[in-house]
Parts: C-alpha cells; sequence; structure tokens
C-alpha cells in the first residue's frame, strides 16, 4: 500500500533530528484537502524564510513566481548567493543536506513528490529504481513549470476527474524527472576536474544576470578568472555541456516561458535573447522542442 503524504512539506532538522513544515507560515493554498496520490503541492507568499541545516523528506520541487530575489544556498562549504527570477527551478532531492534564506517579498510554489512514484517513473523510463538528481536551484524547464501551472489551477477543486488528472500530471513529472536528470544536473553540476565550486557559481550567477546579447565566452571566462581555452574545457568537465551548449539551451528555456507569458512578436523574442533573427531563433526552438516558436505558442498557451 502507497503511503500517504503528509499534510505539508516537510523538512528534517538535521541537528535536533523533527521534521517540520519547510514553510513554517500556512500555505495560501494547498492540495492537501484532495488527497491526491504521490505528491503535495503548496502555493506560498511570504516576506523572508530561512532553513538552516535541513534535509527534504521527499523530493521536492520550487516553482519562483514574483520578482528577482536574492537568494543564498548551502549545500557544501559557504553560502552561494544568486538572483533567483520568475519561472525558475529549483530541486532539493530528499536527504540530501542544504541551508536556505532570504528576505524580501517572494510568490512560488512548492511540491513533494512520494519516492514510491519517482522509482516507479525511474523503472518505466530507465529500467532502475534510482534517480540520481542534485541539489539546482534558478534553471528553466518548460514542462515543469507548465505542469506546477496545471496543478494549481486543479488545487481546491474536488472533482473526481479533477483528482486523476492532478495524479497523472505527477506521475508525467516524475517521468520527465527521471528521463532528464542528466541533463537538469548539468545546469548546475560540479566535477573535479572542472571548475570549483565558487567559480561555477560566479559564472552561472553571470549567465542568469547578464543580457544575453553581453555574454561571450571571453567574460564568462573572466568571471571564472581563467583564460577561455582553459574555462572552456573546465567548464565541460563540471557541467557535461560546452558553454556555447550551456548558454543556447537557457536562451531555449527563456524563450519558452517567454513565448508562453507575453504577447510580443516571436521575432522581439529572438532578438531580446541574443539571436541574429527570428529564423536562427526558430531553429534552434524546433532543434530542442520538436515543433517551430509559433506552433508551441498555439499548443501550450491557454
Amino acid at each position: 500500500m502507497e503511503a500517504t503524504l503528509p499534510k505539508r512539506v516537510l523538512v528534517k532538522d538535521l541537528e535536533k533530528g523533527v521534521k517540520r513544515p519547510v514553510i513554517r507560515r500556512n500555505p495560501v493554498k494547498s492540495s492537501s484537502e484532495i488527497d491526491f496520490r504521490g505528491f503535495l503541492l503548496e502555493h506560498h507568499q511570504v516576506d523572508e524564510h530561512e532553513n538552516l541545516d535541513v534535509a527534504c523528506t521527499q523530493t521536492m520541487l520550487g516553482l519562483h513566481l514574483s520578482g528577482p530575489i536574492k537568494m543564498e544556498i548551502r549545500d557544501e562549504g559557504a553560502f552561494r548567493e544568486r538572483v533567483v527570477s520568475p519561472g525558475d527551478i529549483l530541486v532539493f532531492p530528499a536527504g540530501v543536506p542544504f541551508s536556505c534564506r532570504f528576505k524580501g517579498d517572494s510568490e512560488f510554489m512548492l511540491m513533494s513528490l512520494d519516492p514510491d512514484l519517482i522509482a516507479r517513473a525511474a523503472r518505466a523510463v530507465t529500467e532502475s529504481e534510482a534517480v540520481e538528481l542534485r541539489l539546482n536551484w534558478g534553471f528553466r524547464d518548460a514542462f515543469i513549470r507548465e505542469t506546477f501551472s496545471s496543478l494549481g489551477a486543479v488545487c481546491g477543486t474536488r472533482q473526481t476527474m479533477d483528482r486523476i488528472y492532478g495524479e497523472s500530471l505527477a506521475n508525467s513529472l516524475a517521468m520527465h524527472l527521471a528521463r532528464n536528470c542528466k541533463k537538469m544536473n548539468g545546469h548546475f553540476g560540479v566535477s573535479s576536474r572542472g571548475l570549483s565550486r565558487t567559480q561555477l557559481a560566479r559564472v552561472m550567477d553571470f549567465i542568469h544576470n547578464t543580457p544575453y546579447a553581453g555574454i561571450s565566452l571571453q567574460s564568462m571566462a573572466d568571471a571564472a578568472g581563467l583564460s577561455p581555452f582553459h574555462f572552456s574545457r573546465m567548464f565541460k568537465a563540471a557541467t557535461g555541456s560546452s558553454p556555447h551548449q550551456y548558454v543556447l539551451r537557457r536562451r531555449i528555456d527563456v524563450g519558452a516561458e517567454m513565448l508562453l507569458s507575453r504577447d510580443e512578436s516571436i521575432a522581439a523574442i529572438a532578438l531580446e535573447l541574443g539571436f541574429a533573427d527570428q529564423s536562427h531563433f526558430t531553429m534552434h526552438f524546433k532543434r530542442a522542442h520538436g515543433v517551430g516558436p509559433a506552433g508551441y505558442r498555439r499548443q501550450h498557451r491557454r
């Protein structure tokens, strides 16, 4: 029999050895009353937050909704600071120690996923029950964002079809994590042969907070304090992607978000993302999503 999820998304205080809600204040919206099997969703609005030396009891995903905030997270060593923007995703694997803090008004959604749900998804996708997710924060994923949005829409309803729909979405999300965990880990992966955590954090902050027209191999190398040649080699060793591939993937992820949240023309979005023109953006977008920007907007906009 599947274990019933708790009524709140929980973390374990590693110093005291007790479990408590990851956000002490009650959520403004929750799926707890629907008794979904396999996941729990919460919608929060807070003006500050701090969790020190904790670990999630289940894999937790977060979607940032409000304006940019400066967030500090520590998994090993010192705190690292990053600006988290609307649409950014955070992943906290079950059992991985971390500390997190920020100040300022913030709105976000959290989802905890049952280990059995993830194990079943992993078996279906990889023939193994293991999904090796890393703590990851501030990356873009259109599928995860859309799943959060759809699940948030059925919170507070009690219709049988909504429950079935919600659980099917959670199953699809778990399979997405299993299928794409290596790619997601690559957004902030670390290798002893590559950049140090400090160097990688500086480069990621630079990429996330610089207009795309201002990002070049030289500017990224400068952020890491390396020559372009050594930076390229060490960045790929750390993340599994070349600097160009990583930045291109993020531009496409941000582009997918912009297509759904803005009414601007595709040409204007392409230029804002630093592409030469609309056709250049369309070519790379279609390679990533199997459909061009216009088709993607038609398929996914409500």
